[in-house]
């Protein structure tokens, strides 16, 4: 059974930001940043997150739920914001949320992306690690591991159906 010494902590305690000038070098014909681009960056930083939070090496195991909102262009700064919304025993959901400002307009920041992230602490071995659990104190926090809980379920129904061949041909309704 995993077990971990470390402390919870809050949702707002988890978050980390990290924030990006897009170059042209990350940007297809029209001037968008490529979504690829998008989806290595919150890959990036929800690793960090997830490794901050629980002190082991991380590993991606899913990312689901992504919403690219609005374009994002050369030159804008992005901002990466991600935080722990729910752990089990070596998982950790992280949610993050991209938004982008062009820097000559200050306050006119947009939100562009929004995804989750699934990420597994491991050992040195590679063998899952325990997590502490992540602590829920204000009502937003609570709706955020409310959410983060529907999704996980989803997830699991998903692949139990999957598995039981549900969409194999005569098993469909």
């Amino acid at each position: 059974m995993l077990m971990t010494t470390a402390p919870s902590r809050s949702v707002s305690e988890t978050l980390v930001t990290v924030t990006q000038l897009m170059r042209p070098q990350q940007a297809n014909f029209r001037g968008n940043v490529h979504g690829g681009t998008l989806l290595a960056l919150m890959d990036e930083v929800a690793y960090a997150c997830a490794t901050k939070y629980s002190g082991a090496y991380c590993v991606t195991v899913a990312a689901d739920a992504i919403e690219l909102v609005a374009p994002v262009r050369v030159g804008d700064l992005l901002t990466l914001a991600a935080r722990v919304t729910l752990t089990g025993r070596s998982s950790m959901e992280i949610g993050i949320e991209v938004t982008a400002a062009d820097p000559r307009k200050p306050g006119e920041e947009r939100v562009t992306c929004r995804c989750f992230f699934t990420m597994v602490a491991v050992d040195d071995d590679g063998k899952p690690e325990a997590v502490p659990p992540v602590r829920v104190e204000t009502p937003e926090e609570d709706r955020i591991h409310c959410e983060a809980k529907l999704r996980r379920d989803l997830r699991r129904r998903y692949q139990e159906e999957l598995k039981a061949g549900v969409c194999e041909v005569g098993n469909r309704e």
